[in-house]
């Protein structure tokens, strides 16, 4: 009998930890982080849309775009029109441009059929107003219909206080 208690604590307690284990794992590590697809054939007037809530108008973020591409994608750059909202309905609007290959063709990101290439799209920002922000992508190459990219997220992340005061 004993030693069905102590094997019963036993199997609670790996059940516990490989819950917690679990959890733990499926945390984010950012503040906030969203993947849209654009089904690897992007049309230059659908826009890739996010949107998250601020509550902390003291910290600084930083903000990123992850591209990911596969060996169809045609060209070795990427033109990307912003557009960020604040919950005011300021609007700030930026042309970027990426390289997602180097001149002798080698993809820059990670990965083999599909590339992942992490983008900088602003650091060090300082969020003025609590609310919803949203934010806009558009491809800005020549082509209507652009292949190759399959889908493209925004990873936004807090800095620590230790970050800030770098």
């Amino acid at each position: 009998m004993a030693r069905k208690t102590e094997e019963m604590k036993i199997k609670n307690l790996i059940l516990i930890l490989a819950s917690f284990v679990l959890f733990v794992q499926c945390d984010s590590p950012h503040f906030y982080q969203k993947q849209e697809s654009v089904k690897d054939n992007w049309n230059k007037n659908s826009a890739v849309n996010y949107q998250f809530e601020v509550k902390d108008t003291a910290a600084k973020y930083d903000f990123f775009l992850l591209s990911r591409n596969n060996n169809q994608y045609p060209y070795s750059n990427l033109y990307l029109f912003t557009r960020l909202v604040t919950p005011k309905g300021e609007e700030f609007t930026d042309t970027l441009q990426y390289y997602l290959a180097f001149q002798d063709g080698e993809w820059v990101g990670k990965g083999n059929s599909l590339k992942e290439l992490y983008l900088l799209y602003r650091e060090n920002v300082s969020l003025k107003d609590t609310g919803t922000y949203k934010l806009s992508v558009w491809h800005g190459m020549r082509e209507d219909n652009i292949t190759g990219i399959e889908d493209l997220s925004l990873i936004v992340d807090k800095k620590s206080q230790n970050e800030r005061t770098k």
